[in-house]
């Protein structure tokens, strides 16, 4: 149980035990096949709980300079690094850091990937960022990288074996919380429509999206999917989950601050939807709220406290009425939450803490410097 009384909120509290049971998950699919696994940052950021997955991966991947830089300084394991479009400087802090660099198109790869190999030698990894036609998001169209007009990844007929000589890692990142039928079928058709880039290449990521620690995820399927197109190609695979490592990892916590009588029964709250949980306005999705019970009597809108009309988090219903200083507890907080939250209306980003064996740890405080510091 959390100790709600020791937690100042609002506070994204990390849940030590549930990210190590996660921990243990990725480290059975290392073992069982052999592939290499990845913390993506841009799901989950928070440094000083790196540890926990620091034995079992083998290094982080970032989606920008910054995230490289974190990985490199506070991971301490191998450093991945892909963007849809790099910059000159970008590749000059990137070339001394990441020896593992994907591209997005056979211009980039041709106009930077030298840097790598100069720095590198046999160690660097380049890799080419492929789109392979297949679209498996369900959640919504935003997040599936093989959407009509997509700017993600060369078109399979790119692939030259001219282009394939300069590269030696073919990257396909194209689910988004997809369970093991679909994490099997990326593979099968990857096989099937891939066949001579595999047999070019000593790596092929399959990037994020794989839920592996859903309770509905079937690890085995995808580690027979794994050990068969490793076998078939004698290639390695590679996966960068981020957002599924950190699954029922952690909490937002939160504090009532005033119930309104309008139409609805409506709570305010010291957090906020657009500032601090953000992808439920994105995605939407409705987040899980404990105590929630749709057989409950209370029905309450939830809100959060910026001046944005939309600034809703969802109707709940609790067993007694809201009152002003009751502690609303958001689960599943880990993911997107804290990499992607603001200080729109100038709403303090909230504490960063951690919880284990049942003790609160605050990690991080934020105060008007952090807000002041990013305006001028």
């Amino acid at each position: 149980m959390l100790p709600l009384d020791a937690i100042a909120t609002p506070a994204y509290v990390a849940d030590v035990a549930a990210l190590k049971a996660n921990a243990t998950i990725a480290a059975r699919i290392k073992q069982a096949t052999g592939c290499q696994m990845l913390l993506a940052l841009k799901a989950w950021s928070q440094f000083s709980l790196f540890d926990v997955f620091r034995d079992t991966l083998d290094g982080t991947t970032a989606s920008g300079l910054f995230e490289a830089q974190l990985g490199h300084r506070h991971f301490g394991k191998a450093v991945h690094a892909y963007s849809p479009a790099f910059t000159a400087d970008e590749i000059a802090a990137l070339v001394p850091i990441c020896s593992h660099v994907y591209f997005n198109s056979v211009d980039q790869m041709r106009r930077f990937a030298p840097a790598f190999r100069a720095a590198h030698g046999d160690k660097a990894v380049i890799g080419l960022r492929v789109n392979p036609g297949l679209s498996l998001v369900k959640n919504s169209d935003l997040y599936d990288p093989s959407r009509p007009g997509s700017r993600f990844g060369v078109q399979p007929h790119e692939l030259t074996d001219e282009v394939l000589a300069e590269i030696n890692l073919l990257h396909i990142h194209n689910l988004c919380e997809n369970l093991s039928n679909d994490s099997v079928t990326l593979i099968e058709h990857v096989m099937e429509h891939f066949a001579p880039a595999l047999a070019c290449v000593k790596y092929i990521n399959f990037g994020g999206g794989h839920y592996i620690t859903h309770p509905d995820y079937d690890v085995d399927a995808l580690c027979d999917a794994i050990k068969n197109i490793q076998t078939t190609f004698n290639l390695t695979v590679i996966l960068e989950p981020g957002g599924a490592l950190v699954y029922q990892g952690g909490y937002l916590v939160s504090t009532v601050l005033d119930v309104i009588h309008n139409d609805d029964i409506i709570a305010i709250l010291d957090t906020s939807a657009t500032c601090h949980m953000p992808d439920v306005l994105e995605v939407p999705y409705r987040p899980t709220v404990w105590g929630d019970d749709d057989a409950h009597p209370h029905r309450v809108v939830l809100t959060g406290k910026t001046c944005l009309t939309g600034d809703v988090i969802g109707t709940y219903h609790f067993a007694k009425p809201l009152k002003a200083g009751d502690k609303i507890v958001f689960a599943d907080m880990m993911q997107y939450a804290m990499v992607k939250n603001t200080t729109f209306n100038g709403l303090p980003l909230p504490d960063i803490g951690a919880v284990e064996n049942g003790e609160y740890r605050l990690i991080k405080r934020f105060g008007y410097e952090d807000f002041e510091g990013r305006l001028s």
